[in-house]
């Protein structure tokens, strides 16, 4: 018998991998529950390239109190802590109104516009909070619609509906 044979009682067999049982819904006494609404997506107000989400702004709790409203260039803006879909420019010192910060701006992948900036590195101590967030221009964003399921007991095709 060489290394690669098996003995006849070990040989694996093809035989595909039987699956459990569907649980039966019909011992169901209390109605299905909804399940939660998924995260909204914040798009290029251009091409409709997902950005980020609504889930991932910078928690206010984390900002420190006395600290301003954020404001781009275009208006009001918002600070995430992730983003995709973004190219960085190469990373400048910047003077802002709560001092120098060291940023990298932010322009969408798919049409090039601009949305913000990253802010690589705050010189001011009271600013290294900020360090490593991206600050989105809302302008240059908009919200997709959400994507919402009924519950957990529905199985049709129509289990989600796209609606604003």
């Amino acid at each position: 018998m060489s290394n690669y044979d098996y003995p006849s009682s070990t040989r694996p067999t093809s035989l595909p991998r039987r699956l459990p049982p569907v649980p039966s819904t019909s011992k169901r006494t209390s109605r299905p529950r909804a399940l939660p609404q998924i995260p909204r997506a914040l798009a290029c107000k251009q091409c409709q390239t997902c950005i980020t989400s609504n889930n991932v702004i910078f928690p206010s709790s984390a900002i420190p109190p006395g600290s301003r409203t954020f404001k781009g260039f275009s208006g009001k803006a918002l600070l995430f802590t992730e983003t995709y879909n973004v190219n960085f420019s190469r990373p400048r010192v910047q003077l802002m109104a709560t001092g120098a910060h060291t940023m990298q701006e932010i322009n969408c992948g798919g049409c090039a516009v601009y949305l913000g900036w990253k802010i690589v590195r705050a010189h001011e101590e009271t600013e290294k909070w900020k360090e490593g967030n991206c600050l989105l221009e809302l302008e240059n964003l908009y919200t997709l619609p959400e994507l919402h399921r009924r519950s957990l007991g529905a199985s049709s095709d129509t289990d989600s509906d796209i609606s604003s």
